[in-house]
């Protein structure tokens, strides 16, 4: 007996710098990306807050929510950290304790 129960949630995250800009500008590409690859987004967490911070209420709050396996999405990298070395790897180990996937929908392959 196979069980319809998810192995893993996709968590959508959604941010821009200021709270001029809109968060959640970038729903529709994120919901066409998920669509598209047959992957239904479970919760949404979107915020105003510099990507330069690490310390983000609603990232933070993702990945206390997230479970091992499940799939963090994203627009573009940016949109996860514009963090500096040290913070990044912070961040990096926080993802990685929790096995958590990252997918961006934008991936720059310039250069490649």
């Amino acid at each position: 007996m196979t069980s319809n129960v998810p192995t893993s949630f996709v968590r959508a995250y959604l941010r821009a710098s200021t709270a001029e800009q809109d968060a959640s500008r970038a729903l529709e590409t994120i919901e066409a990306f998920a669509r598209e690859r047959g992957l239904i987004i479970c919760s949404y967490y979107i915020e105003n807050e510099s990507g330069s911070r690490l310390e983000r209420p609603e990232l933070f709050r993702l990945l206390r929510d997230c479970q091992q396996n499940d799939i963090l999405l994203i627009e573009d990298v940016d949109r996860l950290s514009r963090l500096s070395g040290e913070d990044w790897n912070t961040l990096k180990k926080m993802i990685r304790q929790k096995d958590i996937r990252v997918m961006a929908v934008n991936v720059p392959t310039h250069g490649l």
